[in-house]
């Protein structure tokens, strides 16, 4: 078990496994004098040629050449010109690959003087996760893993979340590559998104 800041080496795998091992981690965004550190708590696997949701599906363009690697990096793009998508690259370098956050909720809010402020924010769904992060096309191409990385960095669980209380089921809000079971999810948490049928997948059991 990885403890502190996830190092490059946690997202230089693949990126279902990565997915699966960021529910119950923490993303820690600092902006404007404050750090806003939420619990992750969905996300969605994305591959590269083998994968027709992709944006790689097709190899590398202007727009997702950061999701060929080197992993850790941030790709953030902009969907249907309506909000912002935040994905982290994984996999090994020249091979495309990235996971989408897609739920989380905000535990804790710093502000520039240490003090904690109260918040109970449920980022549930893609945009409101970017828009409570104050996440944007800013952001894209950010090294979370380098050891000046300040602006976003990725941590281990402090809760603990055992993979029995993960679930797993296709992948929503696609037309292409349904099929693929590559979304994963804290069973039960009100921040994940979806309706109740797409939230009823099966429970993972660590091996």
């Amino acid at each position: 078990m990885i403890s502190g800041t996830l190092p490059r080496r946690f997202f230089a795998r693949a990126s279902d496994d990565v997915a699966r091992d960021l529910i119950g981690s923490h993303i820690v965004v600092r902006s404007k004098g404050r750090t806003l550190r939420a619990l992750i708590v969905e996300t969605e696997a994305y591959g590269g040629v083998d994968d027709p949701a992709s944006h790689a599906f097709r190899g590398p363009t202007p727009r997702c050449e950061v999701m060929f690697g080197p992993a850790g990096f941030l790709y953030v793009y902009r969907s249907y010109g309506v909000h912002w998508c935040m994905n982290v690259v994984t996999e090994t370098t020249g091979v495309a690959g990235a996971v989408l956050l897609r739920g989380a909720v905000i535990e804790t809010m710093t502000n520039e003087v240490g003090n904690l402020e109260p918040v109970a924010h449920l980022l549930r769904g893609p945009g409101t996760l970017t828009r409570g992060l104050a996440i944007d096309g800013a952001d894209n191409g950010i090294d979370c893993c380098a050891r000046t990385a300040r602006r976003v960095t990725f941590q281990s669980g402090t809760n603990n979340v055992d993979h029995v209380h993960v679930g797993n089921s296709p992948r929503i809000g696609i037309s292409k590559g349904q099929e693929r079971r590559s979304r994963y999810f804290l069973v039960g948490h009100r921040a994940v998104s979806g309706s109740r049928s797409q939230n009823e997948g099966d429970p993972l059991h660590r091996s």
